[in-house]
């Protein structure tokens, strides 16, 4: 008997090697029983969660991991959960943990809505959160307790607090101005917008003018380095201005007074030369004519005659504010 059951040991085990089986190939258990359907959640991550790990709602398994792949640096976990469970709009899944130190799983959190969750629904990531495990935890405890963000912040205040002292009223004041000075650039947002835009259309002109510019340029580089070659001749220039016009500031208030003498003396001159004009051209005109006629009645050299002019002083009208002479001869 006992031979046999050796025999019939040995016999499978023969079997197995032959077949090349091992453990995993052996399938494992499915946690649910019955119909499932797909239910797919998107997790910011999902570690430490392994394929076939529970899905539970309210305490009870509805369901178990399928697979977990990474799209669009998410991770996308598909579930395959009990047509049993009635699920509504607004579920939830979150990542837990059995205990502290136990192993993940996916906990749903019906929305309790009326109308129900559609199938093969995703739910995304607003709709999908993960619980702190025991490294997130100890992480932030290392922080604590060897200073971290927390030190900085009492760092600063305490910083804030050396900065303050004593000088609350000069703090207070700046923080008035700032205020002023805030309200102000905010009172005056239109026109700093009308400016901006006059700024950018200036600067679509430049550039739409950009080849006129670039040529006006090239041609008015040689004249610039024309005036850099006689920078120096310029400069004496303007000094001999400067010189000049220091001069004339001091010649002319001298001789302002005889100027104006002279101006007021020659104003009756001009006067009584414009009111006999006519009488001056018909004077030169016959000077013209007697110097045309002596020169046809003596063709020599030269010749001799006399010449009487006659003027009456008292036939010239007055000056203006002298009173006028009676009517007489002269010669």
């Amino acid at each position: 008997m006992i031979a046999r059951s050796v025999t019939l040991v040995l016999t499978v085990a023969l079997l197995l090697c032959g077949c090349g089986l091992d453990l995993h190939d052996v399938p494992m258990p499915r946690l649910v029983d019955g119909p499932t359907r797909t239910l797919t959640a998107e997790f910011e991550s999902a570690l430490n969660l392994p394929v076939e790990s529970p899905v539970k709602l309210d305490g009870r398994i509805v369901g178990q991991v399928e697979a977990i792949d990474v799209v669009d640096y998410r991770a996308r976990v598909r579930m395959a959960v009990s047509t049993a469970v009635t699920l509504h709009e607004g579920t939830r899944a979150e990542i837990r943990l059995t205990s502290p130190m136990g192993t993940a799983f996916v906990e749903l959190v019906d929305g309790r809505r009326s109308a129900l969750l559609a199938t093969d629904a995703v739910l995304g990531p607003d709709a999908t959160t993960r619980a702190p495990d025991v490294a997130d935890l100890l992480s932030s405890l290392s922080v604590v307790v060897t200073g971290g963000s927390f030190a900085d912040v009492k760092t600063i205040v305490d910083e804030l607090n050396v900065a303050l002292g004593g000088n609350a009223p000069v703090v207070r004041s700046l923080m008035g101005r700032l205020n002023r000075v805030v309200t102000d650039l905010n009172a005056h947002t239109a026109s700093f917008d009308a400016a901006l835009d006059a700024v950018d259309r200036l600067s679509g002109r430049l550039a739409a003018d950009a080849p006129v510019l670039v040529e006006a340029i090239r041609a008015i580089d040689p004249a610039v380095r024309a005036l850099g070659d006689q920078r120096a001749d310029l400069m004496r220039l303007l000094d001999t201005v400067h010189r000049l016009a220091g001069t004339g500031k001091e010649v002319i208030p001298a001789l302002r007074d005889d100027l104006v003498a002279t101006l007021e003396h020659t104003g009756p001159v001009l006067a009584a030369l414009t009111r006999n004009r006519e009488n001056l051209n018909r004077t030169m005109r016959g000077l013209i004519e007697f110097g045309r006629r002596t020169d046809a009645a003596s063709p020599g050299d030269f010749s001799n005659f006399d010449l009487t002019l006659l003027l009456d002083p008292q036939g010239l009208d007055p000056a203006p504010g002298q009173p006028e002479q009676p009517r007489g001869g002269g010669r």
